[in-house]
């Protein structure tokens, strides 16, 4: 049986890897770890947002209330 798709487990993954690769790049001195994370953590937020907005269509579509 099928897993629901569930956004906010999505956007925690995808959060993980890109937190893991900016902690990578700011170990070997690409970036300000710090800095970009203070600036685009609201990205997060907006993926989140978006994929709460497509599970809403998807399951209007399929007649799920």
């Amino acid at each position: 049986m099928a897993q629901p798709f569930k956004p906010e487990m999505l956007v925690l993954r995808l959060s993980l890897i890109v937190v893991g690769v900016l902690w990578t790049l700011s170990n070997h001195g690409a970036i300000d770890l710090l800095g970009t994370l203070r600036r685009w953590w609201p990205a997060t937020l907006v993926l989140w947002g978006t994929l709460e907005l497509y599970r809403s269509y998807a399951d209007r579509r399929a007649g799920r209330p």
